[in-house]
C-alpha cells in the first residue's frame, strides 16, 4: 500500500512539473512574441546594417574576393532584415536571406533545415551578432557559427539553444514588389556585387542551351550537361560522340538532344546557361557580362524540371549569388532557383 501511495505521488508532482513547464494553455496558445528594434536597444546593442556588416567584414579581415576569411564578432551589435527566400522545395539548403529595404543589401544567414516553417518570406528577422563568425565563401558573405575546420569562414548555426540565443523573430511584414530587383536588356549592366543575396527578377532573359562557345573555355564554374560533368579535354563522350564537337553540332544538347516549342529534355539539375549578350567575350573574368549560371540542386523537388529551349526568352527570379576561384578571380554570377514556378515563360 505505501508503495502505491508513493507512485501516486511521485504521479502527481510529475505532473505540477509538467503543469508549471507549459508556458501556455494547449486549447488556448498564447502568441508568440514579436520583436521589435527597442527590445535589442533595451539589451544594449548597437544596431548595424546589413550594409554595413559586409563593409565591416572587408574592412576588418583584407580578404581577397575568393578567400576564405572570418570577422568574429566580439561587439554588442544587433541586425535586422526580412526574409526573401525559401528552403520549401529544397534548392536552398540551411540557409535564409536577409534583405535590409533602407539599405537595398541582402545576406546569406546560415541555419538549420526546414527554415519555411519558422521563418517565412517577409518575417522580419533580428540577428544578435555577437559571438558569431561572418565569413567569406568565394565572393559570397554570411553570417554563421564559427567554423571548426580552417578552410570554412563559418558554419551552420545548427544547434537550437544556439538559434533562439542569436535569432528573433519580428512581425510578418510580407513581401512587397520592390523587395525584388528587376533586371532588364537594358539595365543589366548596373547589377553590381552590392546586389549579391538579393531576390531578382531577370527580364526577357534568353536560355542559351548547349552552345558550344561557353563551354569550358570561360570563367564560368562548373557546367553540367544532364547533371553530368564533360570537359573538351577528358576523353568523355555524349550520346556517344566526342564532347568536343558534341555542341557544335548538336545546338539542342541533352539526353535525347531535341527541342520542343519550350523546353529541351534536359533536366535543371545541375547548371544552365542564362545570357543577355552571349557574344561577350567569355574570356573576361568580369562577372558584369550578362550571363549567368542556374544552379539547380540534385535535392530540390523541381530538380527533374526542363531547361527552356535554346533562344526562348523567359522572365527568371532567383537569389543572386557570386562564385570565384580561390583568387577571387574567374567570377560568374550564379542563379538560386527557389521553384520551378520563378521560370515564367
Amino acid at each position: 500500500m505505501k508503495t502505491m501511495k508513493s507512485i501516486w505521488k511521485i504521479c502527481m508532482m510529475a505532473l505540477v512539473v509538467m503543469a508549471a513547464g507549459c508556458y501556455n494553455d494547449y486549447d488556448d496558445p498564447a502568441m508568440d512574441r514579436t520583436y521589435t528594434k527597442a527590445d535589442f536597444e533595451a539589451e544594449g546593442l548597437r544596431y548595424i546594417s546589413i550594409a554595413d556588416i559586409k563593409a565591416r567584414f572587408w574592412n576588418e579581415t583584407k580578404a581577397t574576393l575568393g578567400a576564405a576569411a572570418t570577422w568574429l564578432v566580439d561587439e554588442p551589435l544587433y541586425t535586422r532584415g526580412k526574409v526573401i527566400s525559401t528552403d520549401r522545395f529544397g534548392s536552398i539548403y540551411k540557409s535564409v536571406y536577409l534583405y535590409d529595404e533602407t539599405t537595398k543589401s541582402a545576406i546569406e544567414l546560415r541555419l538549420n533545415s526546414g527554415n519555411y516553417l519558422f521563418y517565412p518570406a517577409g518575417r522580419e528577422l533580428f540577428v544578435r551578432l555577437e559571438g558569431l563568425a561572418v565569413g567569406n565563401y568565394r565572393g559570397m558573405v554570411s553570417i554563421g557559427a564559427e567554423s571548426a575546420e580552417s578552410e570554412y569562414a563559418n558554419s551552420n548555426i545548427s544547434v537550437p539553444m544556439v538559434i533562439r540565443k542569436h535569432i528573433a523573430r519580428g512581425e510578418q511584414i510580407g513581401m512587397k514588389s520592390t523587395d525584388t530587383l528587376v533586371v532588364t536588356r537594358e539595365n543589366y549592366k548596373s547589377l553590381t556585387n552590392d546586389d549579391l543575396g538579393r531576390l531578382v527578377r531577370f527580364e526577357g532573359i534568353e536560355s542559351v542551351h548547349g552552345t558550344a562557345k561557353w563551354g569550358y573555355k570561360n570563367p564560368f564554374p562548373n557546367y553540367f550537361a544532364n547533371s553530368t560533368s564533360y570537359s573538351a579535354t577528358s576523353g568523355g563522350t555524349i550520346n556517344g560522340e566526342p564532347w568536343s564537337t558534341f555542341c557544335t553540332e548538336h545546338p539542342t544538347w541533352g539526353a535525347v538532344g531535341k527541342l520542343n516549342d519550350e523546353r529541351t529534355d534536359t533536366y535543371l539539375y545541375g547548371s544552365a546557361w542564362f545570357s543577355y549578350d552571349k557574344e561577350y567575350d567569355v574570356q573576361n573574368t568580369q562577372p558584369d557580362c550578362g550571363n549567368y549560371v542556374v544552379r539547380t540542386s540534385g535535392y530540390a523537388q523541381f530538380r527533374d524540371g526542363r531547361i527552356p529551349a535554346n533562344g526562348v526568352e523567359v522572365d527568371l527570379t532567383a537569389i543572386l549569388t557570386l562564385y570565384t576561384s580561390a583568387s577571387g578571380g574567374n567570377g560568374s554570377y550564379q542563379l538560386i532557383l527557389m521553384d520551378e514556378a520563378d521560370i515564367r515563360f
